[in-house]
């Protein structure tokens, strides 16, 4: 941050330092919770940058994500729909479609939701085009089960607790899910989100727990190598349990070959046995 300030004391506010404009004004909202600071200093590069329409609209994407960390969704799609509009058929159009249709999921408007994604999974951009097919997949697996679309409506509500990082009460939201709906089609979902909330607290005890249970209970499913995957690293950079580590990347290259996980499991496992890799 103080690099930043640094660069923009020196050589004022203009063309030269909105990208350290910008970059400040992200520290300040993801990592600060200073959501007022941080709109006032992209409002300060918008301005300073306007004549550079892609740098405009990446700070609108960004003021976007900040009005909805603040819970402002409706400011929020105001701001993505302006940037949709401005680059229409690029990158940057995508990137702010994608996000318009992640702000219907964490409302719980599925319908809209999915229709914008079935969109984006012709993006130009692999990424998007990824991110959207997953979570049309999500959408589509678990809703229509109950007219009500209570359990998605409360898995996506903690998906936006923890985009606002408020990881504690995503937790405490989805150990409650669980206990409601162990049976729902969505309960491996809520079991791997948990996983990877208490991996990002470094609460590896409770992560492998959880890990273990998701393996048991769906070691033949979708999540079967991720679980696998996720606990050998586990061990192997938290828990420092070489041997089991080197078992589990053994385990996922013989009982998942067609995992996107292979060649990392077999390179990690080499060298856990100490061979010499080029």
């Amino acid at each position: 941050m103080g690099q930043y300030q640094q660069l923009v004391d020196e050589l004022g506010v203009n063309v030269r330092t909105i990208e350290a404009l910008r970059n400040m004004a992200i520290l300040n909202a993801f990592y600060m919770d200073d959501f007022k600071k941080a709109i006032e200093i992209l409002q300060t590069a918008i301005e300073a940058g306007k004549q550079e329409k892609n740098f405009v609209d990446k700070c609108k994407l960004d003021l976007g994500d900040i009005y909805l960390l603040q819970g402002e969704p409706w400011e929020a799609t105001l701001v993505y729909s302006q940037v949709e509009k401005s680059q229409k058929d690029d990158l940057l159009g995508y990137e702010a479609k994608l996000r318009n249709a992640k702000l219907h999921y964490f409302k719980g408007e599925f319908e809209l939701a999915k229709a914008v994604l079935d969109i984006l999974k012709k993006a130009t951009s692999r990424e998007i085009a990824n991110d959207a097919n997953e979570l049309s997949l999500l959408i589509m697996d678990n809703t229509g089960l109950d007219s009500t679309e209570s359990a998605m409506k409360a898995y996506s509500s903690v998906e936006l607790l923890l985009f606002q990082n408020k990881k504690f009460e995503a937790i405490d939201s989805l150990k409650n899910l669980y206990k409601k709906y162990e049976n729902h089609s969505l309960s491996d979902e809520i079991i791997w989100l948990t996983a990877k909330t208490y991996i990002k607290l470094d609460s590896n005890k409770q992560a492998m727990e959880h890990l273990k249970l998701l393996y048991s209970k769906f070691g033949h499913d979708i999540y079967g190598d991720d679980a696998l995957f996720a606990m050998a690293k586990l061990n192997q950079e938290k828990l420092n349990d070489k041997d089991q580590a080197m078992k589990m990347y053994q385990e996922l290259m013989e009982k998942y070959p067609g995992s996107i996980f292979v060649a990392e499991s077999r390179k990690r496992f080499r060298i856990l046995r100490g061979d010499v890799i080029n």
